[in-house]
C-alpha cells in the first residue's frame, strides 16, 4: 500500500526468511503497510477486526499519481457500515484524514486525534487521507461490536484529542448528526515518567479515558521507556484483552513475549497484564472488553447477530436507505447537495 511500489516490495520482502526484521524496520520508517487482523469471535469479543497503517504520500513518488489513477484513490470512498462502531486513532505527530458522511457530517482529524464513530443502524462514510496536512501518516483502525439492543442506534460520533490540543480534530460541517461529542485524552504517567498510557477508553488509577462507550472496555496506548522497565495495567476479572506490538519487544506477565508487529492474547480471567520491557523503547496497543457474548454474522462491512440481519441490511443499503454513495472527487459543495436528501 502507499507508497504502493514500496509496499510491494517490502510486503513480499517480509515473507522471505530472514528479510523480515529489515522489512519491518523499512515499514516503521517509510511506510507502505496495511495489516488488517481478523480477531477471535470468542477470545476477542466484543472486537471484531484491527488494522494498522503506516504511509507516505511523498511529492516525488512517481508511481503515486498512476497508482491514485489507476488502482486505488488515496483513501477510501464512500463504502456502508451497520451494527458497529470504528474506532481510528491516528497516532502523535502523524497526519491523518478528513471524513464526509451521508448524514452531512464533514470532519478532518489527525496528531494523536481519534474518530469514534457509531454506525449503528446505517450510514455512508468516506475516509480520504489529509495529503494537504503531511506526507507521513500511520493510524489504527478498531472494528467494536454493538451489543444486541444496540444494533439500530442513531448513528453519531465522537472526537477525542490529546490535552491541550483542540485543533488535531476539527469538525467543518455537523450535519444531521446529534451533536458530535468532543472530549480530551487522558495520559496517566507511572515509573517516573517511564511508563505513560493514553487513555482512549476505560478507567486505569481512577482516570477515566476520553470516550463513552456501549460496553464497558479498555483501549490504551502504553508506552515504555528504559529496557527492563515494567508496568501493570488494570483488567477486570473475566474481560478479554489483547495487546499489538507497535515498536520494540514486550514481556507479557512472565509467559510470552512479543516483538514489532506481533499480537498477544490473554486468556479471560485476572485482573492485570503486566507489561515489561525487553528494550530501550516498547510501544503497545491494549485492547480489554467485557464479553458481549451475542451471536456474530458479518458481511463486509455489515456487523449483525443473524444472516437474516445481514441480508436485511444489504438490502436497506441497496434500496438507498444509508444514503446514495457519491464520488469522492465531489467538492463540499457538491457533496453536500448528494447528502442533502437523506433522511
Amino acid at each position: 500500500m502507499w507508497p504502493a511500489w514500496q509496499g510491494l516490495v517490502l510486503g513480499v520482502a517480509s515473507q522471505l526468511p530472514g528479510l523480515r526484521p529489515a522489512a519491518d524496520f523499512l515499514e516503521d520508517k517509510f511506510g507502505g503497510r496495511v495489516c488488517p487482523m481478523s480477531l477471535d469471535q470468542e477470545g476477542c469479543d466484543p472486537f471484531i477486526l484491527l488494522v494498522h497503517h503506516r504511509h507516505a504520500f511523498r511529492p516525488l513518488d512517481f508511481f503515486r499519481p498512476l497508482f491514485s489513477a489507476v488502482i486505488m484513490p488515496e483513501g477510501f470512498p464512500a463504502h456502508p457500515h451497520r451494527g458497529f462502531e470504528t474506532v481510528t486513532y491516528v497516532l502523535p505527530k502523524r497526519g491523518g484524514l478528513v471524513h464526509r458522511d451521508s448524514e452531512g457530517c464533514k470532519m478532518r482529524y489527525g496528531d494523536g486525534a481519534v474518530q469514534w464513530m457509531t454506525a449503528g443502524r446505517g450510514m455512508l462514510h468516506e475516509e480520504m487521507w489529509d495529503v494537504t496536512n503531511g506526507n507521513e501518516f500511520e493510524l489504527y483502525q478498531l472494528w467494536v461490536n454493538l451489543p444486541p439492543g444496540d444494533k439500530f442506534t442513531p448513528p453519531g460520533c465522537q472526537l477525542l484529542t490529546p490535552a491541550g490540543s483542540p485543533s488535531a480534530a476539527v469538525v467543518e460541517r455537523e450535519g444531521r448528526l446529534s451533536g458530535v461529542r468532543r472530549a480530551e485524552i487522558p495520559v496517566v504517567e507511572a515509573q517516573g515518567g517511564k511508563v505513560s498510557l493514553r487513555l482512549l477508553a476505560g478507567e486505569q488509577d481512577g482516570v477515566r479515558g476520553g470516550a463513552e462507550t456501549f460496553s464497558p472496555m479498555l483501549l490504551a496506548h502504553v508506552q515504555i521507556r528504559g529496557e527492563g522497565t515494567a508496568h501493570s495495567v488494570a483488567v477486570p476479572y473475566g474481560w478479554n484483552c489483547f495487546a499489538y506490538v507497535r515498536r520494540g519487544r514486550v514481556d507479557v506477565g512472565g509467559e510470552q513475549v512479543a516483538g514489532t508487529y506481533e499480537m498477544v492474547y490473554f486468556a479471560a480471567g485476572g485482573d492485570c497484564v503486566r507489561l515489561a520491557a525487553l528494550s530501550e523503547e516498547a510501544d503497545v496497543m491494549l485492547f480489554a472488553g467485557e464479553p458481549i457474548r451475542a451471536p456474530v454474522a458479518s458481511s463486509g462491512t455489515m456487523v449483525m447477530n443473524t444472516e437474516q440481519q445481514v441480508a436485511e441490511a444489504m438490502r436497506d443499503y441497496q434500496r438507498g436507505a444509508f444514503g446514495v454513495p457519491w464520488d469522492h472527487a465531489l467538492d463540499d459543495e457538491q457533496w453536500a447537495q448528494h447528502t442533502a436528501g437523506r433522511q
